[in-house]
């Protein structure tokens, strides 16, 4: 099936209306009383929150909880269907973060976002009736941060150094190359690691 035809067939199933990023960030969320993190809400693209669509499923099949993505989108070009995962670097950065911190944390990434992505990815050919329903369609696997993904050349120099010397004090740094490769290792589809910020600009070039 082609992404035009699955998202609207997920998005029927869900009967929720779309919504946009930030408002499924654990950080942003107003329902729980918290304020956004850039000071108001800076995506404008919908996209469709999963988690509803996940819990939906499963009390329909009378699974136990899997696990799932934070939401689904399909570009402009409808050339593929993106499977999107939030993950905060920056609250960890903000509690006295450490080398080993930071990997511990890395490592939960690890482990879990394939699933999630494969939880989902299965969720979706149950809804729609199709265990071929991916067929040839181009899948691309986003996970957004909270924190600058470019890294600057002068800071990275520092890091290197200071990786020399046997201190790690570039951690923005090291975030970013910790979830490049943990994206970089998810096989069978098209990864990308972006900014939560950059989501609206970035989603208009697949």
């Amino acid at each position: 099936m082609t992404p035009s035809a699955i998202f609207p067939a997920i998005c029927t199933y869900s009967g929720k209306d779309l919504t946009v990023v930030c408002d499924l960030h654990s950080a942003c969320q107003l329902v729980k009383g918290r304020v956004y993190m850039c000071g108001v809400a800076g995506s404008k693209y919908p996209v469709l929150e999963f988690d509803g669509v996940k819990t939906k499923a499963d009390e329909d099949k009378g699974f136990e909880s899997r696990s799932s993505v934070d939401a689904i989108a399909i570009p402009p070009s409808q050339s593929s269907i993106c499977f999107v995962e939030l993950k905060s670097w920056g609250l960890p950065l903000s509690d006295k973060p450490t080398e080993t911190k930071i990997t511990k944390k890395a490592a939960k990434y690890a482990s879990s976002l394939p699933r999630k992505l494969s939880d989902s990815i299965e969720i979706c050919r149950e809804i729609i009736g199709a265990s071929d329903a991916f067929e040839g369609c181009r899948i691309v696997y986003v996970l957004l941060t909270d924190i600058s993904v470019e890294d600057n050349g002068l800071e990275s120099l520092e890091a290197d150094l200071s990786a020399l010397a046997g201190i790690s004090s570039n951690f923005n740094h090291l975030c970013n190359e910790l979830s490049k490769n943990i994206m970089a290792g998810i096989p069978d589809v098209e990864s990308r690691y972006w900014e939560c910020r950059e989501f609206d600009n970035n989603i208009l070039t697949l």
